[in-house]
């Protein structure tokens, strides 16, 4: 092995292993909206005796999904801990990215200094760009295995040996981790057909229509639609923005939308024709391909089928919902394989310069989605924080299922408040917006503003809004990371306070450990009786 190799080697390992730690820094056992649903699978496996009563329990409709895979780890995390750790949950779907990863450096292997030029490659998968799936039981190991399962099932059929059976597994699982699990069977069948494998064709085909039977028995349309079509234009360019949506960050044009829709454009453009150019060789060489070709297909076709029905079943939402960070897996995924198939396809002669511009535009990409994507992290690990603290104010305890974490704000005296004088603070439909314009944050975690409710019987903390300060020449500055000025948005009763009045403070709190209240330039907020909302669910 060459020099540039060690160091290829060593820099995608020091990529990992950096992933990994800031997983670790910023992850916190505490559940995040359908994370909840998961205690009560437990509880209601545990209650049934019989098997096919805890298979069902595994099997039975979370919307319009089919989430086995991630109960099934709940369970048996359960089962060997003795409660829910939605940390645990979060790593083993982030356990999947060194799959996906190994996988696409299949493409590599057969050339002299793999390392080198499927570097490019860990910088797409090992970032913060998917922070929601990454600090997010639930969302980690059903979006993020999905895509594991479907690559690893078209890899294993791809090679066209004797062990294609293993497919069959693999296409399963991806079936019952997430529903668009389902474009796996046509896909693999499509692939079959093309390798003229007609007996195991036969077989495939039986086998996916059992699957799909199996998953649409007593299936109901979910009682809370989500979905909202949208015009021709605005499917046009949300679809460019799904695409292209791991180009979020790049500080460059119409901030933060153009730059995804170009990227888009160019991703789409460079699949299809190597979606043509696979066609065209198919017919030139008598009808056969390479295990490559068939993966490239298997994998571009899933990534941009997906990409379809979340489009249109998202858009009339706002084409901006598709920058959501959960779905930039499938961004990175036709990236991916566009830079995979394009470096085997080139010519040895200019390999080099296309690898190193790889590299060069990678690694930059790398370094926006790692200070952009920062931002969004330490906001989702605050959020969880002060809601935690919120519920369990509010009576909601740790139980045998789920002990919550120890949280800082337990080890803060908030005064309880029965006498309230001062300025009134203006609440609008039950909802309170306070601003601090000149406090800049430095701390990084869980130190900072936040703005603290209390009188005598609940006391509540809600953490405020740094806007990020992003730009070409800020990119690696992180001393000011933040610009200047905090905002609050207190939530309406019906979400999280209690009826009634408060007393309202900032309070904050550095990394050492130090802190002290001040009071707002509003004094006493009174809030509104508010008509609970009764969210409908199927699970």
């Amino acid at each position: 092995m060459n020099k540039r190799a060690i160091a290829s080697l060593v820099v995608t390992m020091a990529l990992i292993f950096a992933y990994y730690q800031l997983w670790n820094r910023y992850a916190i056992n505490i559940p995040k909206w359908d994370d909840h649903a998961l205690k009560a699978t437990v509880l209601n496996f545990d209650k049934t005796e019989s098997v096919g009563g805890k298979l069902y329990e595994l099997y039975r409709q979370h919307n319009e999904h089919r989430i086995a895979l991630t109960r099934l780890v709940t369970v048996i995390d359960y089962k060997i801990f003795g409660h829910i750790n939605y940390e645990h949950l979060m790593f083993f779907g982030n356990l999947a990215l060194l799959l996906i990863w190994w996988l696409l450096t299949r493409f590599f292997k057969p050339l002299q200094g793999a390392v080198w030029y499927a570097l490019p490659i860990a910088t797409f998968w090992f970032s913060l760009a998917f922070w929601e799936n990454a600090f997010w039981g639930m969302a980690a190991v059903q979006n993020i295995w999905v895509v594991a399962w479907a690559m690893l099932t078209f890899w294993k059929l791809s090679r066209a040996d004797a062990y294609w059976w293993w497919a069959l597994p693999t296409a399963f699982m991806g079936l019952f981790t997430s529903g668009n699990g389902l474009f796996v069977m046509p896909l693999a069948l499509g692939i079959l057909l093309l390798q003229k494998r007609w007996k195991i064709s036969l077989i495939w085909l039986a086998f996916s229509a059992f699957c799909i039977l199996l998953y649409f028995w007593d299936y109901q349309r979910p009682p809370t639609d989500l979905s909202a079509t949208g015009s021709i234009k605005e499917f046009i360019r949300g679809y460019l923005l799904f695409c292209g949506s791991l180009t979020e960050s790049l500080p460059f044009g119409n901030f933060p939308t153009q730059m995804p829709v170009w990227f888009g454009a160019l991703t789409i453009f460079v699949s299809f024709s190597m979606l043509l150019y696979i066609l065209r060789s198919y017919w030139k060489r008598n009808f056969e391909l390479d295990s490559f070709d068939y993966f490239y297909v298997g994998g571009v076709l899933f990534a941009l089928g997906t990409a379809l029905i979340v489009v249109y079943s998202r858009a009339g939402l706002g084409a901006e919902i598709m920058l959501t960070s959960r779905y930039k897996l499938y961004s990175a995924l036709l990236l991916s394989f566009n830079v995979a198939y394009l470096t085997r396809l080139a010519h040895p002669r200019f390999r080099e310069v296309m690898t190193m511009t790889f590299v060069v535009g990678a690694a930059y990409l790398f370094a926006c989605n790692q200070h952009y994507h920062l931002y969004d992290t330490i906001q989702l690990r605050k959020y969880n924080v002060t809601s935690c603290f919120n519920w369990r104010n509010d009576g909601i305890t740790s139980s045998a299922i789920y002990r919550a974490p120890s949280l800082f704000l337990e080890n803060i005296p908030i005064p309880k408040d029965s006498v309230f004088k001062g300025q009134a603070c203006l609440v609008k439909n039950n909802s309170l917006e306070l601003f601090q314009s000149e406090y800049r944050l430095y701390d990084l975690r869980d130190g900072g503003l936040y703005i603290v409710l209390s009188n005598a019987q609940h006391q509540y903390v809600f953490p405020t809004w740094q806007a990020r300060k992003h730009s070409f020449r800020n990119i690696f500055n992180y001393k000011h990371y933040f610009i200047k000025g905090s905002k609050a948005i207190v939530p309406p009763p019906s979400s999280d306070i209690k009826p009634g009045t408060y007393k309202v403070r900032w309070l904050h709190f550095d990394r050492q450990g130090k802190l002290y209240f001040e009071d707002a330039k509003c004094s006493v907020a009174t809030f509104q009786p508010a008509q609970q909302q009764n969210i409908k669910t199927n699970w």
